[in-house]
């Protein structure tokens, strides 16, 4: 227990530095508000015909993407299907930090989406309104968290060490906690010769910032989904979902200085986070006319398990500083022939459980068919990203779930698609606008998010294959280190993640 507490006072001050410190972030968070809209958010799931209709798909029907949508759309099937769906991910950050911009790129390759439908439909020379329907088990990536974010700037303003002092000053040294410890610890921050809660730093200058950000991980949902279909006009679904989730976090922050003290401070920090949950969803699509399709479905929220390890390294490179220069009054014991070199800190493993439950999902979709020539759809989905919920036995959460209702917010999310039908060919294209899921209180950022998609298929009846392409653009904020009143040098960041999807499908 005193290995949690201790990274909790002094390690997670650093670890959590997403957002900008004010009041909508309650003291004594952890941090855990952020896994709260990680592991709530989604990408582009589903088979490439879906991803290139922006994911606007919910009451189409006949695709194995209904499973995870709306399981009512697998009343649609007329026969048994089985597809497979590779994807290629290549993204693109571009950074802004005290005024030099960087860019930044990582691709890989994934498994998208892979599943089989098994169809139950009754012959049509069977009476009765209930014609059968279909099972489907399907394996969707909904989630990719790769990230490598690189940029560095001169910083003639301040320095962490700054930070540290503001931070720091009104306690006395056995009352400090998180960075402002570390500074303490390293020397890096001194009681003042006047006061023994007011300090100062033997560093002089401004130093050249550097940072490192690399995420990895991802979110995989299996879903197990029937659908059934009554006369060709109601078309009724459930299914449940297993999920599973990886999530790592890297981050090196450095600062160098050209001074004859100090020549670099940094901060490695890391967290590894796995955890499991399940979800369950129902739908229902109505066909008034063969030309009109309507529906709704409701998707629960997930209810996740994770672990958690994380630590953090400090390193501060002197140059061969003798401490007797130091100007203190006393406070602190130092041996007179102390020569500093490299100190070097850390924290103990921090381990710990936790509960998260994600916000409910409602969805609304209509879809309007051309004759056999294509057809227009859309779908409208709103969720609260305000009502997700952390809890523990190990560390309480009571902060983190009223930072969670301070900063976030409903938001309504649409996408729009269409596909024109020439003979075999299939030519598609659409459109997603994802709201911004803080609210205009946290900060002056826009985390809405914009998907424009296209792609094309091919269907030979007894197997397809489906081409997409998607780009999803949206800015972010990450502030290095943080003063009291909540202020910090922060990195902007415009990302676009492109991916590429290719399906192939055999009906059987």
């Amino acid at each position: 227990m005193k290995s949690k507490l201790k990274l909790i006072i002094v390690g997670v001050v650093i670890l959590c530095l997403h957002f900008p410190l004010k009041a909508q972030i309650q003291s004594g968070s952890f941090g855990y508000y952020e896994d709260a809209l990680r592991f709530s958010q989604t990408n582009q799931i589903g088979t490439a015909r879906l991803t290139a209709l922006g994911g606007a798909g919910s009451v189409l029907g006949g695709d194995v993407s209904s499973a995870i949508l709306n399981p009512a759309g697998l009343g649609f099937f007329n026969r048994s299907q089985f597809v497979f769906s590779p994807g290629f991910n290549f993204n693109r950050y571009n950074s802004s930090f005290l005024g030099e911009n960087s860019n930044n790129e990582e691709s890989n390759l994934e498994l998208s989406n892979l599943g089989v439908v098994i169809n139950f439909n009754k012959s049509d020379l069977v009476p009765g309104g209930w014609r059968g329907g279909s099972l489907a088990i399907t394996l969707n990536r909904t989630n990719d968290y790769r990230q490598r974010l690189n940029y560095s700037a001169f910083n003639p303003n301040n320095s962490i060490i700054d930070a540290m002092i503001d931070r720091a000053d009104g306690f006395f040294s056995n009352e400090l906690g998180g960075i402002e410890q570390v500074g303490f610890d390293h020397y890096l921050i001194n009681p003042s010769p006047t006061a023994d809660d007011l300090y100062i730093s033997p560093v002089e200058g401004f130093p050249v910032q550097t940072e490192r950000i690399t995420r990895t991980g991802h979110t995989d949902q299996i879903n197990l989904a029937f659908g059934g279909n009554y006369d060709d006009k109601i078309y009724l679904g459930a299914g449940i979902g297993i999920v599973s989730s990886d999530y790592t976090y890297n981050r090196v922050y450095t600062e160098s200085f050209d001074g004859p003290v100090l020549s670099s401070f940094s901060i490695d920090e890391r967290i590894d986070v796995s955890g499991t949950g399940f979800n369950a969803n129902i739908g229902v699509i109505v066909r008034p006319t063969d030309f009109i399709r309507i529906g709704a479905s409701l998707t629960s929220p997930t209810w996740y398990s994770f672990n958690e390890e994380s630590d953090a390294i400090y390193t501060s490179q002197y140059n061969n500083y003798d401490v007797a220069n130091f100007l203190d009054n006393g406070a602190r014991v130092i041996q007179e022939d102390t020569v500093l070199n490299t100190l070097r800190s850390e924290t103990d493993v921090f381990i710990s459980d936790y509960d998260l439950r994600t916000p409910l999902k409602f969805n609304l979709g209509a879809a309007f068919f051309i004759g056999k020539s294509g057809f227009i759809t859309a779908d409208i989905e709103r969720l609260n990203y305000a009502n997700a919920f952390v809890s523990s036995s190990d560390f309480s959460a009571i902060s983190d779930n009223k930072t969670i209702e301070n900063i976030y917010e409903s938001t309504t999310n649409i996408r729009l698609g269409a596909e024109y039908r020439y003979k075999i060919f299939r030519f598609r294209a659409g459109y997603a606008s994802i709201g911004d899921p803080t609210n205009n209180s946290l900060d002056q950022v826009d985390r809405s998010r914009t998907t424009v998609s296209g792609g094309f298929g091919i269907n030979f009846g007894q197997y397809f294959l489906d081409f997409s392409y998607a780009q999803t653009t949206f800015d972010e904020s990450f502030t290095s280190y943080r003063f009291t009143d909540g202020t910090g040098p922060t990195a902007n960041f415009e990302n676009k993640l492109n991916n590429a999807k290719l399906t192939f499908g055999l009906n059987f």
